[in-house]
């Protein structure tokens, strides 16, 4: 779509197009249409956070977000404002106000969220680059429903400057594209790398207890020996519904209270009435906000305590406990040999999801059981502060209906330490080439 033709126009997508395109620079990213997630300050636009009573109230911005602009002086061709879910604060791509995105690939099911608009609009072809955030899950899941790349970075890696909160702690820029070569050059962009790459040794393949035999454990097999072909050294790790139900419920209070912190002087006050400053909201979201409300001091230290054990386990496992050497490599590429490469720690292996994408119009509490399930996977990495990179390597055969043209998406992810954005990149690439 060249600059003449006409912008998008869908609302379920797009909250508005590019009101002033802004600077662009020539780069690696030099012709590349980008749309951002309705949570990042553009200057001379308004953030509506997916919601029309804030978008109405919400002043011009006067400046540009940095890692918008980092793209823009990298070539990258702002086009459009994208929907969120309402405050970023769910996984499922929908909006009681705008509707909900047609998910490109499984018309049938939900586009998954917050960061909905640049999902779909990369997974349809109407951009290059979809700029959005990840607290819980929110590029990792529509990533994996959609069919796309999407990396939530080391929290703290990217400046959230002109961002819109939803809970500071586990917040992170996060982006999505259709191939590995274009999510790294946006890596590349936002976080240039001040270190050599270092490679793990080990990988950890990461089994969810009660995952249905299917298309992942299929894939263990064939990528375990692809993977010892390379020099790394693979075992498995069964993850027990019990520790997965425990990191979803202490990164679900914990989010709350962050959610209640940064949202206080409007959650505070009544629902309705003439005090009222809250917008108008789904019911789904507004419940959900009104039992942030209800978290206490001891609520937050108790789901603290098992947050600790989450942290403790996940730097046992993964950090250097083996013997062996610390090397760099210099460009990540496939030719430096992984054995020769390798530091003594491990990357994990692991479905981004539970399976494909739920089926549209799945009751509430349906939902919210399969939101516990979910957060069980998606929590280990914002408990950790850590970096995930979701891969569009699976279908999920076994979900597929009768009218369903092609099985579902469902993705894979590489899961690392703090710090080793780079590795998951070079390791990935490693397994395409």
């Amino acid at each position: 779509m060249s600059r003449k033709e006409s912008l998008p126009v869908d609302k379920r997508i797009y909250v508005a197009p590019a009101r002033f395109p802004g600077p662009r620079g020539q780069g690696p990213l030099d012709g590349q249409r980008l749309v951002v997630k309705d949570l990042f300050a553009i200057k001379g636009e308004c953030i509506g956070q997916g919601n029309p009573d804030l978008l109405a109230s919400a002043p011009i911005e006067r400046q540009t977000a940095p890692a918008v602009l980092a793209l823009q002086q990298a070539g990258a061709d702002y086009r459009a404002r994208t929907t969120t879910d309402e405050l970023a604060y769910s996984l499922n791509g929908t909006n009681a106000h705008f509707g909900t995105p047609e998910n490109p690939r499984a018309p049938l099911r939900l586009p998954g969220g917050s960061s909905v608009g640049s999902a779909v609009a990369v997974a349809s072809g109407e951009a290059e680059i979809g700029l959005g955030t990840d607290t819980g899950g929110s590029i990792r899941v529509p990533s994996s429903y959609c069919g796309l790349y999407g990396l939530r970075p080391t929290h703290g890696r990217i400046s959230m400057t002109g961002l819109k909160p939803l809970a500071p702690r586990f917040d992170t820029v996060g982006w999505m594209t259709r191939d590995l070569a274009t999510l790294t050059q946006v890596s590349e962009v936002l976080m240039p790398p001040a270190t050599a790459t270092r490679l793990p040794a080990r990988i950890i393949l990461l089994v969810p207890e009660g995952l249905a035999a299917g298309p992942y454990q299929r894939l263990l097999g064939p990528l375990s020996r692809r993977l010892e072909s390379l020099g790394f050294r693979c075992e498995r790790l069964m993850l027990s519904q019990a520790f997965m139900a425990r990191a979803s419920e202490a990164f679900r209070i914990l989010q709350g209270c962050e959610i209640r912190r940064t949202h206080q002087a409007w959650l505070s006050t009544p629902q309705q009435g003439p005090k009222s400053r809250w917008p108008q909201l789904n019911p789904d979201i507004a419940a959900r906000l009104k039992w942030c409300m209800t978290l206490s001091d001891a609520d937050e230290q108790a789901a603290e305590t098992k947050a600790d054990t989450v942290r403790r386990w996940f730097r046992q496992q993964l950090a250097a406990s083996h013997e062996g050497g610390e090397t760099a490599c210099e460009d990540g590429s496939a030719a430096a040999h992984a054995q020769a490469e390798a530091t003594s720690e491990a990357v994990f292996v692991l479905p981004t999801t539970p399976g494909a994408s739920p089926l549209l119009g799945a009751s509430l509490e349906v939902m919210e059981a399969y939101r516990h399930r979910l957060m069980g996977l998606t929590a280990l990495a914002g408990l950790n502060g850590a970096p995930q990179l979701s891969l569009p390597w699976l279908a999920d055969s076994a979900a597929r209906l009768p009218q369903e043209s092609a099985p579902p998406p469902w993705g894979v992810s590489l899961l690392g330490l703090p710090g080793r954005d780079e590795s998951l990149l070079a390791l990935a690439r490693m397994l395409e080439d």
